[in-house]
This record gives C-alpha cells, sequence and structure tokens, in this order.
C-alpha cells in the first residue's frame, strides 16, 4: 500500500530513480514536521543505507520499526543493514520479527539465511533457503546457496544434486561447477570432480582457482601446458591476488608430490606471504587467552564446580591440532556400526555463547562458566544433544572432530561428565608442516607463517597439559604415529576407550563412503601409509624458525 502523505510518494519516485540524496530530503523534510512518521523514517533509512551511511540506517530503521511493530518490510531491512555493518549475530532478532509476521517473507529469508552463513551456522540457514527455495524454484542464486550449505553441513548426496539442479538454470555458471566439483571431491568421486574442474577450464583456460583444483587433486597429473600457465598466472602481478595465493599453493603441492621440496617450499611461502599480510594473525591476543583458560578454570574450579545432570555417553570428541589425525580418527569410528560421524560440528560453540547469557555475571567464557549453575549447564548440554539428533537419531555415538574444542574442554567436562574425549597427536614438526601445507584450505591464519604456527602450536600444548592435570574426566591421547605403525593395537585401544567392541570395518575405513569435507579426504580414502611420518626431514633447513621456537616440545625428536 502506498504511503497517504504525498510528499512520501514524491520522494519515492525519486528514489525509484536513483536520485537518493533528492528522496533522502524529501523524506527528512517529512519527518521535521512529524518526527514519528514512521514510513518517512523507513524510506529515508533506506536511502542512507544505499548511500553507506549504515548507522544512521540501523538507527532510522530501529525507530520506524518500534513505532510500527507489526511491519514485516521495516524489521527485514533492519536485519539488512545490520548484516551490511558486519553485525550479524545482531541482524538475527529484526529477521526474527520479520518471519514471525511473514513466514514467507522472501528477502528476510535470503538475508537471514546470508548472516548465519557469516557464522558459520549453516545447518540453520538450511531450512531458510529451502523455504526461499519453495517460494523461488528456479533461482539459481537459491539453489547455488543451497548447494553450498548442503556440502557445508555434509550432506554431500544432497549438494551434489542440488548443485546439478543449479546447472540447468545456470549451465554456464564457473561457481557452480567450482561447488560441485568440491561436492564431488567430498564424496571421493575424483574423476567427477576432475571433469568439473576441465569443464571450467574450456570456457576460461585463465580460471585460477579451477586450475588450483585441478593441480591439487590426486586425479593423475595435470598436463603440462596447465602447470606452465598456473605458473605464469601465478607470477603474474595482473592476476587477482586471491587467485595468486590459490596457484601458489597448488604448485607448492605438486611440487611437494613430485618431491621438488625447495621449489614445493618457495611456492608456499609466495602464497602464504601475501595471505599473512592481507589476514595477519594476532599471536599475543591468541597467547592471553590461552593464560586466561589456564587461570581461571583451575583445579579448584573443576573440585567445586557444578556438573549437569546428564549422564549420557553419546558424544565422541575428537580434538587436536588441525592435521593431527583428527579425520583420520574419524574415519575409523565411524566405519563401526554404533557411530555415525558428525563432521566439525559447530554446535558446542554455539552452546558456549549461551554461557554470557547463562552466567549470573554476565561475563562470557571462560569466566562466566564458573557462575552458570546446574540449571544453565543442563540446558547447554541438552541442546547440545538435539544438534546431535540432526546428524543421527539412531546411532549410539556421534563423533564431534572440530579440533579447536580443545579450546572448550572445560564445558565438554561440565556438560558430559561421562564425555569420551580423544586428543589426536602427532610429532610437532611433522603437525605444523601439514598445517602450513593447508592453511589457505584450512582457513587457519595462525598457520600462514612459521613463527605464529609455532606460537599457536606452543600454547595448545601448554593448554593440553594444563587439561591433563585438572580436568575430572579421562582425556584419550591417540598418537597419529602409532596409529600408522601399530593400526590394529592403536584402534583397539581407542575402541576401548569409547566403550567399543571390536569390528573388522575399522581397520577398513579406507573403504568408507561417507563424505569428507577436510583437505584430508584424499588420505582417509587409502589404507594406512607411512609417507606423512617424519615428512618434515623434506624441509628440515626451511623449518629451522619452527625448530627453534618448538625446541623445548621436541626432546630428542628432532
Amino acid at each position: 500500500m502506498l504511503p497517504s502523505n504525498p510528499k512520501i510518494r514524491e520522494g519515492m519516485a525519486l528514489h525509484r530513480r536513483g536520485q537518493l540524496k533528492a528522496a533522502a530530503e524529501i523524506y527528512a523534510g517529512v519527518l521535521a514536521a512529524n518526527p514519528d512518521d514512521h514510513q518517512a523514517m523507513h524510506y529515508l533509512g533506506l536511502a542512507q543505507f544505499q548511500q553507506g551511511q549504515l548507522a544512521e540506517a540501523e538507527r532510522l530503521l530501529a525507530r520506524s520499526a518500534q513505532l510500527e511493530p507489526g511491519n514485516a518490510n521495516t524489521w527485514s531491512d533492519l536485519g539488512m543493514v545490520r548484516v551490511r555493518a558486519d553485525q550479524p549475530e545482531a541482524a538475527l532478532e529484526p529477521f526474527s520479527r520479520a518471519l514471525a509476521l511473514s513466514p514467507d517473507h522472501p528477502d528476510a529469508l535470503n538475508n537471514m539465511s546470508q548472516a548465519l552463513r557469516r557464522m558459520s551456522r549453516f545447518g540453520e540457514a538450511r531450512p531458510l533457503l529451502e523455504r526461499l527455495l519453495a517460494l523461488k524454484p528456479d533461482s539459481a542464486t537459491v539453489l547455488q546457496a543451497l548447494a553450498d550449505v548442503q556440502q557445508k553441513v555434509g550432506d554431500v548426496d544432497a549438494a551434489i544434486s542440488t548443485y546439478q539442479r543449479t546447472l540447468q538454470h545456470a549451465p554456464e555458471d564457473r561457481r557452480v561447477r567450482l561447488g560441485l566439483g568440491d561436492a564431488y571431491e567430498s564424496a571421493g568421486k575424483f574423476k567427477q570432480a576432475k571433469m568439473q574442474y576441465l569443464s571450467v577450464l574450456r570456457r576460461d583456460p585463465d580460471s585460477p582457482l579451477a586450475l588450483a583444483r585441478l593441480l591439487q587433486l590426486r586425479e593423475g597429473e595435470p598436463e603440462p601446458e596447465q602447470i606452465d600457465r598456473a605458473r605464469a598466472l601465478a607470477d603474474d602481478p595482473r592476476t587477482p591476488e586471491d587467485g595468486r595465493i590459490r596457484l601458489n599453493v597448488a604448485l607448492g603441492y605438486l611440487h611437494d608430490r613430485q618431491r621438488q621440496f625447495d621449489e614445493a617450499f618457495r611456492r608456499l611461502q609466495l602464497g602464504y606471504d601475501v595471505q599473512a599480510r592481507r589476514e595477519p594473525f594476532d599471536s599475543a591476543g591468541y597467547t592471553r587467552a590461552i593464560d586466561s583458560l589456564i587461570e581461571v578454570l583451575d583445579a579448584d574450579f573443576f573440585r567445586s564446580a557444578a556438573v549437569a545432570d546428564v549422564s549420557s555417553e553419546r558424544p565422541l570428541f575428537i580434538v587436536g591440532m588441525p592435521r593431527s589425525g583428527t579425520t583420520l580418527t574419524e574415519q575409523i569410528l565411524g566405519s563401526h556400526s554404533r557411530v555415525a560421524a558428525g563432521g566439525e560440528l559447530s554446535s558446542l560453540l554455539k552452546v558456549s555463547y549461551q554461557i554470557q547469557q547463562l552466567s549470573s555475571t554476565g561475563e562470557p567464557y571462560p569466566r562466566g562458566l564458573r557462575a552458570v549453575d546446574k540449571n544453565g549447564l543442563n540446558s547447554m548440554a541438552q541442546r547440545y544433544l538435539e544438534d546431535l539428533d540432526k546428524v543421527s537419531i539412531t546411532a549410539e555415538r556421534v563423533t564431534d572432530k572440530l579440533p579447536f574444542n580443545f579450546m572448550h574442554l572445560g564445558v565438554i567436562a561440565l556438560l558430559f561428565p561421562n564425555a569420551r574425549i580423544i586428543h589426536c597427536r602427532r610429532h610437532p614438526l611433522d603437525n605444523c608442516l601439514s598445517c602450513y601445507f593447508t592453511s589457505f584450505a584450512d582457513q587457519i591464519r595462525f598457520a600462514n607463517r612459521l613463527d605464529t604456527l609455532g606460537n599457536y602450536y606452543r600454547d595448545y600444548d601448554r593448554l593440553m597439559r594444563h587439561w591433563h592435570k585438572v580436568l575430572p574426566v579421562e582425556i584419550f591421547d591417540l598418537h597419529y604415529e602409532d596409529l600408522i605403525g601399530n593400526t590394529e593395537q592403536s584402534i583397539r585401544a581407542l575402541l576401548d576407550h569409547c566403550g567399543l567392541e571390536w569390528e573388522d570395518a575399522c581397520l577398513s575405513f579406507h573403504e568408507s563412503r561417507r563424505a569428507v569435507r577436510t583437505p584430508s579426504r584424499w588420505q582417509v580414502r587409502q589404507p594406512i601409509y607411512k609417507g606423512s611420518v617424519q615428512r618434515w626431514r623434506n624441509y628440515e633447513e626451511q623449518l629451522q624458525p619452527l625448530v627453534e621456537i618448538l625446541a623445548p616440545l621436541l626432546g630428542d625428536r628432532s
């Protein structure tokens, strides 16, 4: 319905023609005469948003929503402004208000899903996109967004199907074919993945991402002309920065496979030096965070802390440094008939966000955890278990292999006193080298420089030693080298810790057809191989800065 005020309609006409400043002046004039005109306030907020005045736009839209709380459009637009202002968490409340008023509001569905995806809450974004797709069944944009989310939550079969459906509407879209190729890789269908990357390159021989994916794919060696083209683009300053990073990293992988270790490391450094300058990691801030965990969650705290009334042994927490064997461990456990593999779940992080709200002091984790009572802990535990049902309703056990949950073992101990925690360990230099190789793919900023990587590992090790001393639950250390060198004995010990009987399928884990999202997705589809043990010696000279930082942890292992 058009506004009854003719001045607002005049402003809207200018607004539609893109004359934002003139429209804003008219809206402002209406507000000068009537400061509580919610319609003028709404449209002025939109005009300010379109001119980049985000703070003023948010103020106006928030006030308009207060004046007319039954207007779904205003709530939706307020959420949109907050997403653009990089406030995705704050955007959720107005989007929820909009959808409560208008459950099929397309903009609210779309923008709320964007906010959730920015926070890596892909499981929550999925039903919103499914509702949006019901409204727009032929939208390639919605289909692709849904496929991306399906891939992120590990529903790879659904992702492949949705990407294929998207191609019916957008057969030339490179992003869709690259997404489909990535999904095929997760499913272990490497030949099909290669076909998608080659299809992109036939249309665009200079696609950095397609070339990089092809170079890293272990499905036959790339053609010499493809390697030459990748080198030329990686060395060309006109290639977009992100493309140069990807290509140099991919060339590093290729030269490593070809045992050209000096050139492999040189290429990796070329890529990661750019990434490190663009996205520096705050090592000092991370050290302070570890200091706080150790100081606040000490032995005295755990001796007197409230514990949730939860006896469930369902979650199996697999933690450790990235590239320490967490994916391999989950692949082994996921091959057991009583276990469902959950992948890298964000559920524990999500419930940890509740700590500040549930704490009587209003403090976040870790200090806020000291002031959460038993009822609050029960609520957090129940919410986590509900998330596990989304992985599997029938499985007796569900793995959660988000490596960084090592930061939250204090929370786990209070929520699940019968928790089974598996800590994956690996030789520090092998572990760090593998992190360095996969820094870009894993999006772990601390690993794109040897000094920040070494400092991070040292802090991680310090925290794990602390947890071993103070936690009232057992932590099972699974050493990667033992798993490689004495596989059956290590798997038996792992299953025993988890309260699971032996099954031969756990020894044949590489035959599992489950989807794997991490950079280990090729390795875990192979039988146990020893090539990743002592791999750091291939780069001994280049890793000396790392050796110096980690010297106290190496002992005689270096």
